[in-house]
């Protein structure tokens, strides 16, 4: 292990070296530049920020996943297919044989038994995700199991549309591990998950973890016993570099092949590089202002509803986000089922005072605003603090690092949290139950980003899990329509605008798969 380590270290200082010494960066390695300062576990089933689902994506695999180009087309990955009964309660799941670990190990319904309940017994923040199905600690065990090496079945609690799970078990957190690797490695009880967390992977994908330095890098190597086509590039390195400007100059430069967070200056500067292109995909991410409602002054409805007319969204869209965002004012984003074209909102100063005098509140007041320091948050907190000065609200930006966001955000620590929401799967449940779905109406009692700004959604979150529930598709869409206009009006979510995803790279590379939620981009079929 030490010599494993200490070659891993030994390629780090190569790729870097090389990354930094020529003009060029080399041909086996893809070098990609984000904001991964956030990053806190590269396990699997506890993962949840960015940056980290963006690289165990890429080593882990799970049971089902489905077309980026359809999502409405569920496909087998480690699953080979599958069974549902009649009171769609029973999922019977039989696995690839043809898969296979990066040790060589072939993935077996144990594998899959252990890493799903892995999930519920680890009790993460991401657990919620297979939590929601009625599965706990107590009851996990029995529900779901492995009766031999290729059948795996799932008994969850109550009937939803088939999708639903399906999506669910395709996200980051179904990412199945090599259970008996990870067994060896457990300690005190904790499923392997400290071994996880340091310089270790266990997964089936077309890459390894190799090295992995916090708010600095991670590197990943080839699986050179990936069961699917072979990746490419023999490494991948992940470099945090949060300006937009930064990257763009490595990316001129040569030192990168991809850079993930350009913004619209540094778009137009490249666009006549024929060195450099831009790759375009949909995007299901959605930027959105939380007000937490115990604050004396957003507890009040009508502050809520009167800075909803204080941004001037599509200002904002043709100057700071040019080109990568567009307007919208709704939980779902375009492309999902139930999405509408709702836009209730404008800037309007009269209006939002008015409102303020009908909430018996009058003269200028303070709110402080917590914003990740990286492209595009500064950008869009400083315009949101111009326009809300105008309606005589002064916001006090609190320009942190990714982690600290992420943690005031969790624990509510703030007023206002300026941030993005990226579906954890493509179904309208993965932001109705975020933003509408209270902890007392969830089926596994997880807290929603409702509970997170001490928001009641009243009878919006028995609805939200009605839909949920729906399991003729037509009606379904019509409750999520219905559900969102009241939602926009009433919620203290100001939602602001959906992603148009683009990011540049260097004209050499080919081949790069971008999805619409967090863990859709695949980076296995690129070739330089």
């Amino acid at each position: 292990m030490r010599f494993l380590k200490a070659m891993a270290g030994a390629i780090f200082g190569a790729v870097l070296a090389a990354s930094m010494a020529f003009a060029e960066t080399p041909a086996n390695t893809l070098i990609v530049a984000d904001a991964i300062d956030d990053v806190m576990t590269l396990d699997p089933n506890e993962v949840g920020e960015v940056g980290g689902v963006l690289a165990s994506t890429q080593i882990y695999q799970s049971l089902v996943s489905f077309d980026v180009n359809d999502p409405t087309r569920i496909i087998g990955v480690l699953a080979e297919s599958w069974t549902i009964s009649p009171d769609g309660r029973t999922f019977t799941f039989k696995m690839n044989p043809r898969a296979r670990f990066a040790s060589g190990n072939p993935v077996t319904a144990w594998d899959a038994e252990y890493s799903l309940r892995r999930v519920v017994h680890l009790k993460s923040r991401s657990a919620f995700i297979i939590g929601q199905f009625g599965f706990s600690p107590e009851n996990v065990d029995d529900r779901i199991k492995a009766l031999d090496d290729q059948t795996l079945v799932i008994e969850i609690a109550d009937t939803y549309a088939p999708s639903f799970l399906f999506y669910c078990l395709s996200s980051y957190i179904g990412g199945i591990v090599d259970s008996k690797i990870v067994k060896t490695h457990e300690v005190d009880g904790d499923y392997g998950n400290a071994w996880l967390k340091a310089d270790n992977s266990a997964g089936s994908g077309p890459f390894a973890l190799s090295k992995w330095q916090p708010r600095q890098s991670i590197l990943l190597t080839r699986n050179d016993n990936y069961w699917g086509a072979a990746p490419k590039v023999d490494s991948i390195l992940i470099r945090h570099v949060a300006e937009s400007a930064v990257q763009r100059q490595l990316l001129e430069a040569g030192d990168i092949d991809i850079a993930n967070r350009l913004g619209p200056d540094d778009f137009d500067t490249i666009a006549n590089n024929p060195k450099l292109a831009v790759v375009s995909g949909r995007s299901g991410n959605i930027y959105y202002m939380g007000l937490n409602v115990r604050n004396q002054y957003l507890a009040n409805p009508k502050v809520v509803e009167a800075m909803k007319y204080m941004i001037d969204y599509q200002g904002m869209v043709d100057t700071v986000s040019r080109g990568m965002m567009e307007v919208h004012q709704t939980m779902i984003p375009k492309g999902f089922l139930g999405a509408i074209d709702y836009t209730p909102f404008s800037f309007d100063v009269a209006r939002a005072r008015e409102l303020l005098a009908e909430g018996g509140v009058s003269g200028e007041f303070s709110l402080d605003m917590v914003v990740w320091d990286t492209l595009p948050y500064t950008e869009f907190a400083k315009a949101i603090q111009a326009s809300m000065a105008k309606a005589g609200v002064k916001l006090n930006l609190q320009i942190v690092g990714g982690r600290e966001w992420l943690d005031r955000y969790r624990n509510h620590d703030l007023d206002i949290w300026l941030g993005l929401w990226g579906p954890d799967y493509p179904d309208p449940h993965s932001n109705a139950k975020a933003f509408s779905v209270n902890k007392q109406d969830a089926p596994d009692g997880s807290e929603g980003i409702t509970d997170r700004f001490g928001w009641n959604a009243g009878p919006l979150s028995p609805e939200a899990m009605a839909a949920v529930r729906e399991l003729d598709t037509s009606t379904r869409k019509g409750m999520y329509e219905a559900i969102q206009k009241v939602h926009s009006r009433v919620s203290p979510f100001i939602f602001m605008f959906q992603e148009v995803r683009k990011v540049a790279v260097n004209a050499r590379v080919k081949g790069l798969v971008m999805g619409m939620t967090l863990s859709d981009d695949r980076y296995s079929a690129v070739s330089k």
